[in-house]
């Protein structure tokens, strides 16, 4: 990195160079001392030095110069590097120079000629010392007020998501406690029958419960980055064979005609097994979740030399510009709901996403509104 700069303004050459010579002397070892013998080569220096970020701790300036006078051009320095203090050298005391300095150009000190070489040693010094002391003090505010705005950021986040959670929870506790003071108070007059009735509802809203539970406990330890995944190699076609034949009777009630596709016997890829398990269950209960009636839901695999990928695929309603937007974000309320009455939590393609995230794996959505949607998964190839 280079080193930072002290620049000296002075139309007399020789005092320039004895100028120069003295504060190398000083300063050489930690400073590159730069020249310039009017205002107008002391600006495209500073020019070049701003394109670099070069630091430009101090200005020495001659007051008396040809053209562009020295209180001037401090002015013009300070509105390019305000942070960079000015000293200006005068061989008179000429006040309204040094006053306007000062009002326009937040003047640190001004040096009357011939100055004396240890007064402008330490007037330098001392100079450096507080633009590096105020340099660090900028970036630990600039910090510290990131810091403050993450903070506030991730507590309204929180707060939202628990505001939202508590929200979800309260319909299937509020169903679960109706059904139960129904059964509580009618029990000798209900027939069996309306018994066992009001009873599955109670634990489909219980179900209904426990799945938002378990997915808020899993969204925390993935932000809270408690999640620790260990890696293996492993063949991903017995996984979605699985899911297939699991999710074909539910398929089959809503008349899905639930497909598999795989070019090869095996497919092997580096990732976590119930992870993994846990990403396709997901999308592919999506699938069928979501298909209308009397419709097809497919499931492709195949590989390249990187990665293996899948696709499942279904008929439904599509997705539109601003719902693939907002695909996987947190509690993503979409326009499509579920065709056949299911329940969803809002959080589920957020977790596919930091799920797949944390095994180097990748997924996106292919859709367009009115015919269907394609999520694409891919995970590495396992290496030999």
């Amino acid at each position: 990195m280079k080193k930072p700069v002290i620049l000296c303004v002075d139309d007399e050459p020789m005092l320039l160079v004895s100028l120069k010579q003295q504060l190398k002397h000083q300063f050489g070892n930690d400073y590159q001392i730069e020249t310039a013998e009017d205002g107008k080569e002391a600006l495209e220096i500073i020019e070049d030095l701003l394109e670099e970020g070069i630091d430009l701790p101090v200005v020495i300036s001659d007051q008396l110069m040809q053209g562009m006078k020295g209180d001037e051009l401090l002015t013009q320095i300070h509105a390019l590097v305000p942070k960079t203090l000015k000293i200006l050298l005068t061989g008179q005391a000429e006040a309204d120079a040094i006053g306007k300095a000062v009002n326009s150009a937040n003047l640190y000190r001004y040096i009357a000629k011939p100055w004396e070489p240890t007064d402008l040693n330490l007037t330098v010094m001392e100079a450096i010392r507080r633009y590096f002391q105020e340099k660090e003090l900028t970036q630990f505010y600039a910090s510290l007020e990131k810091k403050v705005t993450d903070r506030t950021q991730e507590l309204q986040q929180k707060n939202q998501f628990l505001s939202i959670a508590v929200h979800d929870l309260k319909n299937p506790l509020s169903a679960i406690r109706g059904y139960a003071e129904m059964i509580q108070s009618d029990l000798d007059d209900m027939p069996k029958a309306e018994i066992l009735e009001v009873v599955d509802r109670i634990v489909l809203s219980s179900r209904q419960m426990f799945e938002l539970i378990s997915s808020l406990l899993e969204v925390n330890e993935i932000e809270s980055g408690k999640m620790n995944l260990s890696l293996e190699v492993m063949d991903i076609v017995h996984i979605l064979q699985w899911l297939n034949d699991h999710y074909h009777e539910r398929a089959k009630a809503k008349h899905i005609d639930l497909q598999f596709h795989s070019q090869a016997e095996q497919y092997y890829v580096m990732a976590n097994e119930n992870t993994t398990r846990q990403v396709f269950d997901n999308l592919i209960s999506n699938a069928v979740k979501y298909s209308p009636y009397d419709k097809c839901v497919c499931v492709r695999i195949c590989q390249d030399k990187n990665v293996v990928r899948c696709e499942i695929q279904d008929e439904g309603p599509g997705l539109s510009d601003e719902d693939q937007e907002k695909l996987f974000g947190q509690f993503s309320r979409l326009t499509p709901k579920p065709t056949g009455g299911e329940h969803s939590t809002g959080l589920g393609l957020f977790i596919v996403k930091k799920l797949l995230d944390s095994m180097q794996g990748n997924v996106w959505c292919e859709s367009t509104l009115g015919k269907g949607t394609t999520f694409i998964v891919e995970l590495p190839v396992a290496k030999e």
